[in-house]
Order: C-alpha cells, then sequence, then structure tokens
C-alpha cells in the first residue's frame, strides 16, 4: 500500500501513485505530522476558498508535530489569519501585483541572458543545478536587496532553510543556524537601510504597518515562496518536454504557447503539493468526524491529475482544451508571487530555446534526480545534452 506521508521516501520521490490509490477515500491520516491529508478534488476547491479555516498555529492541536514545525518556523503570512494576514499580506501586495512584476521583465531576462551565457555552447550541462536553481535565486536576492558579493552565503542559508522546513532529518543545528544567520543578515540590513533603497528591504524600513520582527519573518518566507518553487517550476516545466520530445517540437514551432506549457506543468506536475488549514470546529468528512483543532493537508497537487477533472491525465499535453489546477492555492491566502514565478519561468524557458536547437536529456540512469524537499516537488539535477 502506498503512503501518503511527507517522510516516506517514495512519497517524497512520487506523490501521485499514493494519491490516486487514495483519492476514493476523500481523506486520509497524516500519519507523520498529524491531522488529515484531503484528497478530493471537491472538497479541496471548497476548502482552500472557505474563511471559516484558520491557518494560525495557535488554533491548531499544540501536540501536532506539524503545529510545533510551524510555530518553531515562524511562516510569517502564510500562518496568519485575518486581520494580522491582512494587514502583512497588504504591506507588500502592491510589490507583487501584475503591473509591478511586468517591469521587471527586463531585468530578468538580463539575468538570464548572464547565467545562460556562461553554459557550455553544446556537451552536456545540468540545467537544473547551473541554470533552474540560479535564476531565481538571483532574481529573488536583487528583489528583496542582497549585495551581489554576499548572495553565495545568502544562497547557502536560505537552501538549508528550505530543505529543513518540512523535514525533521534537516531541521537540527544546521537549520537553526542557518535560520539565525538569515535573521541577523536582515536584521542588521533593515537597521541600515536608507530610504533610498528601491529595494524590497529598503521599502519595508519606512513601513509602520510591521514591527521589526515580522518585517523580517516576511522576508525569510519569501525564501521559499520565491525561490524553490519558482526554480521547481523551471525544472518541472524542462524535464516534461525533455520526456515529451513531440511537445518539445511544438513549443519549438509555437514559441507562443511557452505559457500554456507552464501551465501545464503546473497540473502535470506541481512544484508544491498542499497548503495547510485548521479546522474551528468539528465536521464530517467522508464518514469520519474530525475534531477542531486538526490541521488538514489540502493536497493542491491532486486536482490536476484527477481524471474526473482531467481526462487523460497523465499525459503531459501543452494544448489540452481545458486544464484545473489550484497549485497556486485559492481564498485569501492564493499565492502572492504568481505573476513572478511564472515570469521568470517563461523567461528562463524561452532563453533556453534561443540559445539551444538540441536538448536531450542525458540517456544514463541518474540524470533526472528529484530534490527530494518533502512538501515540494523538483529537480536537484537534470543532465541534458545540448547543442
Amino acid at each position: 500500500m502506498a503512503v501518503v506521508a511527507f517522510s516516506d521516501p517514495d512519497f517524497v520521490n512520487d506523490p501521485y501513485p499514493a494519491i490516486a490509490e487514495h483519492r476514493s477515500k476523500g481523506v486520509v491520516p497524516n500519519t507523520d505530522q498529524g491531522g488529515w491529508w484531503v484528497l478530493d478534488s471537491d472538497t479541496i476547491w471548497k476548502l482552500i476558498r472557505d474563511p471559516k479555516l484558520a491557518n494560525d498555529p495557535a488554533s491548531a492541536d499544540p501536540d501536532a508535530p506539524i503545529t510545533k514545525i510551524f510555530s518553531k518556523s515562524r511562516l510569517s503570512m502564510f500562518y496568519m489569519d485575518p486581520p494580522d494576514h491582512t494587514r502583512v499580506r497588504g504591506s507588500v501586495k502592491a510589490d507583487f501585483a501584475p503591473r509591478r512584476v511586468d517591469e521587471y521583465t527586463s531585468v530578468i531576462a538580463s539575468t538570464s541572458k548572464t547565467l545562460i551565457s556562461r553554459l557550455p555552447d553544446q556537451g552536456r550541462v545540468d540545467l537544473a543545478a547551473e541554470y533552474g536553481d540560479l535564476l531565481p535565486m538571483t532574481v529573488m536576492s536583487d528583489f528583496i536587496g542582497v549585495e551581489p558579493e554576499r548572495r553565495d552565503e545568502f544562497a547557502r542559508w536560505a537552501l538549508i532553510r528550505i530543505n529543513g522546513i518540512f523535514d525533521p532529518a534537516q531541521g537540527g543545528p544546521v537549520w537553526e543556524n542557518a535560520t539565525d544567520a538569515l535573521r541577523g543578515y536582515f536584521e542588521e540590513r533593515l537597521a541600515g537601510s536608507d530610504d533610498g533603497d528601491p529595494s524590497l528591504l529598503g521599502r519595508l524600513v519606512g513601513v509602520t504597518e510591521l514591527d521589526d520582527q515580522e518585517k523580517v519573518d516576511l522576508l525569510l518566507i519569501m525564501l521559499g515562496a520565491g525561490i524553490i518553487t519558482t526554480a521547481d517550476l523551471i525544472g518541472n516545466t524542462l524535464h516534461a518536454l525533455l520526456s515529451n520530445p513531440s511537445e518539445m517540437e511544438l513549443l519549438r514551432r509555437q514559441r507562443e504557447l511557452v505559457p500554456e506549457a507552464i501551465e501545464e506543468t503546473l497540473r502535470y506536475d506541481s512544484p508544491a503539493l498542499s497548503v495547510g488549514r485548521i479546522l474551528t470546529e468539528d465536521q464530517d468528512f467522508f464518514g469520519q468526524l474530525i475534531p477542531a483543532g486538526s490541521w488538514l493537508r489540502i493536497m493542491t497537487a491532486a486536482v490536476g491529475r484527477d481524471p474526473a477533472r482531467n481526462p487523460d491525465p497523465e499525459r503531459y499535453w501543452i494544448q489540452r482544451p481545458n486544464r484545473e489546477q489550484y497549485a497556486f492555492g485559492g481564498g485569501v491566502h492564493f499565492c502572492l508571487g504568481l505573476h513572478l514565478g511564472k515570469l521568470e519561468a517563461k523567461i528562463a524557458l524561452e532563453a533556453l530555446l534561443d540559445r539551444y536547437q538540441s536538448m536531450e536529456l542525458a540517456p544514463e540512469p541518474g540524470s533526472a534526480v528529484r530534490r527530494g524537499t518533502p512538501g515540494f516537488r523538483g529537480f536537484k539535477s537534470l543532465i541534458v545534452d545540448v547543442a
């Protein structure tokens, strides 16, 4: 029997067999972190929009392992409820508005061009580690305002923190030291920034709606929200295209379909698997009476592979006439950075198509290695033969 559990290696590597096996049950216990997984698409649609559900760990069962994880991680607006959520999200909402993000197009394109110029003209290259990971890390560092000379250590801290949030095996002293280093860095920068700094760090200095720790917490969550998910969107799209050569060729002929390829990836191989919510009253789900305070891990990735919502769901099909996916969640917690993430993925893919006339996944075993970060889904390595 396939297991639905953050810590199960098979589930981390490929969650979809377990999702398919248990989908008809609607909900199954979240055995390693407490609470329940929600797998039914209709229920997912309702719950991600339900204003009666909570996100603040203070409303949850204090003994559930996941409560302790999120309380320790201080995930800012991700796990806040109104009015605090409204206040914190509102302080940066304008920075991620579509019009503001579009103004960043030339910066992202320039960064992509610089990174891709370092890759060989032909031969073998790791397009995940040497390109897909570096673009969002560089873009978000610039967006936040990290000095170029400190980006390497910043990236190291950020990846340790991201990888350890859901993985107890990586949540020890190394994780704590990286988190403390990031906190110290942001506190130092916020204290030293001036009003002329155009970065997000500089702008937050003058935001009176947030206290200093709220500003630091907000900056910390942008590492996961703005870096690993975008890197995984790039990597998952590349892998899907490399695994489906006819779709790659279609994209070369019709470059206007690049946004559709990204949307299909969000359905087929979503970078984020789920969102969390907390019951504020006892509820019955598929014959299971689940008490108030229970965590619900709402498996948004399940919708994309649900045959009732997306016929032939195991097929990666760029020109799919209709698709349904909730990769960016819903309700008041709908992903703030979706426009920036999609834009980065679009520019990244277009740059690769411009640079290389041929891209093929290396035939040797181990050419595509999953990142293995619980809660996320992407590639640590994609070894590709390019020309």
